[in-house]
Order: C-alpha cells, then sequence, then structure tokens
C-alpha cells in the first residue's frame, strides 16, 4: 500500500514537527492515519487531537525507551472527532458545517464572558469572539486551525500584559519542562514545545478558559 494522498501526507508531517527529530512513523501509524481517512474524520479534527496529547503530555512518550507513536494519540482524535460530529452533525453541506462550528464556539464564548469577571481578561475575550464571527460563512477549510490560532493569539496578548518578572518565571517553567524531552525535538518542535507548556502554565495559574473545547 501506499502512503501518497494529502491526507495522510499532512497528518505525519505535523505529527513530525511536535514529535521532533529522528522520529519515524510505523506502519502502524500509517494504517491508522488510513483508517482516519476512510471514516472521514476531518483532517482539522485529527490535527486538534494530536495537538492536544502534546499539550497536555498525556500518553506522549519519548526517551530512551519510547518514541511518540500516532497510537498514543488515538483518545485525543477521538475526542476530536466527536466534539467536530457534536458541533457540526452528520448531515448539511460543508458551509453548514462549518458555521455549526462557528456557532458553538461563539455560544461558548459568549459564557465564558458572562462568568469573567476580571474586566481586561474579559475584553480579550470579547476581541476573540469578535475575529471568531468574521469567519461566518467563508467556508475555511482550516477552521479547526484557525479557531486554534484565535485561541493562541488570545493567549499571547494575556501572557505579553503580564508583568515582566511573571513573563520571566513562566517561560522558565515551560523551558524546563520542555528540556525533559529536548533532545529528540528539532528546534521548530522545541519552541512549539515551550508554547504549549507555557499556556498550560497560563491557563492554570489565571484560571483561562479554552476557548474552542470544554476544559
Amino acid at each position: 500500500m501506499t502512503y501518497k494522498s494529502s491526507y495522510v501526507k499532512d497528518i505525519e508531517e505535523y505529527f513530525l514537527s511536535l514529535a521532533g527529530k529522528g522520529i519515524m512513523l510505523s506502519s502502524k501509524d500509517y494504517d491508522l492515519i488510513v483508517s482516519w481517512k476512510k471514516k472521514k474524520i476531518p483532517k482539522e479534527a485529527v490535527f486538534r487531537g494530536i495537538s492536544r496529547a502534546f499539550g497536555q503530555r498525556l500518553n506522549i512518550k519519548s526517551n530512551d525507551r519510547f518514541s511518540p507513536s500516532l497510537c498514543q494519540a488515538v483518545s485525543f482524535v477521538e475526542e476530536a472527532r466527536r466534539s467536530y460530529q457534536a458541533s457540526t452533525g452528520e448531515s448539511g453541506g460543508e458551509a453548514d458545517l462549518h458555521e455549526a462550528v462557528i456557532q458553538k464556539t461563539a455560544e461558548r464564548l459568549n459564557e465564558i464572558i458572562k462568568s469573567e469577571k476580571r474586566e481586561h481578561v474579559r475584553a480579550n475575550y470579547i476581541r476573540a469572539r469578535k475575529r471568531l464571527l468574521t469567519l461566518s460563512n467563508k467556508g475555511d477549510e482550516g477552521l479547526f486551525k484557525i479557531i486554534e490560532q484565535i485561541e493562541e493569539d488570545f493567549i499571547g496578548t494575556f501572557f505579553k500584559a503580564l508583568p515582566n518578572n511573571e513573563r520571566e518565571d513562566i517561560m522558565l517553567e515551560a523551558e524546563d519542562k520542555a528540556k525533559r524531552r529536548s533532545r529528540f525535538m528539532t528546534e521548530r518542535a522545541r519552541r512549539e514545545s515551550i508554547s504549549s507548556f507555557r499556556n498550560e502554565i497560563l491557563r492554570k495559574k489565571y484560571g483561562l478558559k479554552n476557548i474552542a473545547s470544554d476544559d
């Protein structure tokens, strides 16, 4: 069997960009991607599941005895698939599916905005919602990735507003966490890992809510 489709190659490249230098997919990993394609799991949902697997540091291990495998991200991909289906339903045109995802995310942001008491944080959520609503009816193929970028920008804006000493402490903690598997990473993957740890620390320390999915 060959694995030349863009679906397979894009998922392979995304996973390896996070897994780091020297990591290769196994035949079992390729078969798993093919099975996701046959199930018509949206590529964006697979990206999201892989990203959350690495971001939460669950099941993805990389040391002298274990190498990261896509098989270790299965539960996260399935969760992302269920979230996508719950948001969009099983029928309707592609534009309708995108509109449903945007609507559900906007509704979640509305609830977050209502409950947030810190005015400066609330203002950031409002800006994120306004940006999200500009995507409506555009049929963006990479919708999940765009929503993730909105969330990343929200967290980045919050981080930049912190005092210098707090930012330095958070970055030192994130870099320390990333060191545990840094020798297996490309420079790009190392930076993304540090960013992921930074975001995790910020969410826990300051009670920030996930924009794109339930906490």
